[in-house]
């Protein structure tokens, strides 16, 4: 069977790579297929935007999620180390959908030129026509989501720089760092639990705890993104977004990765 051989192809190709697959939704064909381009096994029952782990070349299902159609972006500037822009997870930080697209992509005008806003040329690697100049629109260190077009962000605090913490002139606080692999999000648990949350919370909001709040929240978007497969025109179900709990976008109905018992 052809879905068989391409199968055992992409789960030889995975174990070689990402350790951990997911499953995303492919809404041209109505059929879903693993995060590495092969064909879901018939009769699976493995969930749209579900993590699968390969164990002696066969799916193990897992307990984190992610939206299977967020729209991730990932750059690789020359130099340093790659940013990867959720769309999700801006949404779920300006604590709304629908017009707050507008509140980047009203602004983004390929043909502008924009002006620096690093402190000093030391902290400014990019160049004029550098995308990054839009990250650092909002990252500035002062602009707080409330005063976001759109937005119904429940954070209070001023969004982080994008010329490093505290002044710095680092970067990692964006670009991710050298130990950051391009398959660090598939492996990454293992330092997660054995104390390296601590460390995650210097930059990811919500490695410490998960609310019950965030938890149904969580719930609802997961339940929210599976009616949109199959109706892209529900608006309410479109509109649904996740807390902005960094951790809970993947964990968020993973009791065992807050170290709690369903």
């Amino acid at each position: 069977m052809r879905w068989a051989v391409l199968l055992l192809l992409g789960l030889a190709l995975a174990g070689e790579g990402e350790r951990y697959l997911y499953v995303r939704w492919d809404a041209e064909k109505g059929r879903a297929f693993l995060s590495d381009g092969t064909p879901l096994p018939p009769g699976s029952g493995l969930v749209p935007g579900q993590y699968v782990e390969v164990e002696g070349g066969r799916l193990k299902p897992k307990r984190q999620w992610q939206p299977p159609q967020d729209l991730v972006k990932t750059f690789h500037p020359q130099g340093a180390g790659r940013v990867v822009f959720s769309h999700e997870r801006h949404f779920a930080a300006l604590g709304a959908k629908g017009a707050t697209c507008e509140t980047c992509h009203a602004q983004l005008d390929p043909g502008k030129t924009w002006k620096s806003l690093a402190p000093t040329p030391l902290q400014e690697p990019h160049k004029p026509a550098s995308l990054g100049r839009f990250c650092a629109t909002c990252h500035d260190g002062r602009t707080r989501p409330q005063s976001l077009p759109g937005s119904q962000s429940p954070l209070k605090g001023a969004i982080f720089p994008a010329f490093g913490p505290k002044g710095a002139a680092s970067c990692a606080q964006c670009h991710a760092p050298k130990d950051h692999g391009p398959d660090f999000t598939q492996g990454h648990g293992e330092v997660a639990e054995h104390g390296g949350s601590r460390t995650c919370q210097t930059c990811h909001r919500g490695a410490d705890r998960l609310t019950p709040a965030e938890r149904l929240q969580v719930q609802a978007f997961q339940e929210a993104q599976l009616r949109l497969i199959q109706n892209p025109e529900d608006e309410k179900a479109f509109n649904q977004v996740l807390p902005p709990n960094f951790c809970a976008y993947c964990h968020g109905l993973d009791g065992k990765a807050w170290k709690r018992k369903d």
